[in-house]
């Protein structure tokens, strides 16, 4: 369950990881010092970057200096070979905005014949990045938020989501710089991250709802207020 403590944890994470990333060989105090974090609350951060390979710690007298993990888990490898499939990482995206989606309605939305669809959702349901979903009186229930999502079925469809969009969010981030279409990825993050701002919501009523509010949310995201004028 994302409660908001998650949610400001997920927000840390990236700003510990991307500037590792940029500042290479820092030792914790450092690193605390400079961003403006209490030390407990950074090692908290550090031992789940490092215990989830984004980032390795090197002894260096009495200090442990950290930089970006080099070294990639074989559950990494399937999700980034899963990103540098141009489709599938499209599809990846498309479910940070509509959650929820079908076969069929990829097939609609990204252009793609149904039975390329289907291809690349069975490589990520292989890699462990997709499920399918069953309803409960025209609802899907889940364990994080949104924690209802309004979905009547139709006829013998199957609806799939992320298995662990954070883990994949945090996989984004961290590779955002190379993949295909770094725009179109780096305005996803950007989405997600004004989501989180806001507090994420419980309960998704429709899929046309969703859609006209990230529609006006990266457009205003790409052209702000003061763009116009």
């Amino acid at each position: 369950m994302l409660e908001q403590r998650d949610i400001l944890d997920l927000q840390k994470r990236r700003e510990i990881y991307e500037f590792i990333s940029h500042n290479s060989g820092l030792h914790m105090r450092d690193i605390s010092r400079k961003l403006d974090i209490p030390f407990t609350t950074l090692k908290y951060h550090l031992k789940y970057l490092e215990n989830n390979d984004f980032i390795l710690s090197r002894k260096d007298g009495k200090y442990n200096r950290y930089f970006v993990s080099l070294e990639v888990s074989e559950k990494e490898k399937r999700i980034l070979s899963c990103f540098r499939k141009k489709t599938t990482l499209y599809i990846i995206l498309w479910f940070f905005i509509i959650v929820q989606c079908s076969q069929k309605e990829l097939s609609k939305y990204l252009e793609k014949h149904p039975a390329t669809i289907g291809f690349h959702l069975r490589t990520m349901k292989n890699a462990g990045l997709i499920e399918q979903k069953s309803f409960d009186e025209g609802m899907i229930q889940q364990q994080m938020p949104p924690y209802r999502i309004k979905r009547s079925p139709v006829s013998s469809e199957k609806v799939y989501m992320l298995s662990d969009p954070w883990m994949v969010y945090d996989l984004l981030v961290k590779h955002k710089d190379r993949l295909e279409d770094t725009v179109l990825v780096n305005g996803i993050i950007e989405y997600v991250e004004f989501y989180l701002n806001r507090g994420a919501p419980q309960e998704v009523k429709n899929r046309e709802d969703t859609k006209k509010e990230v529609v006006a949310t990266l457009y205003n995201f790409f052209f702000p207020p003061s763009f116009c004028y």
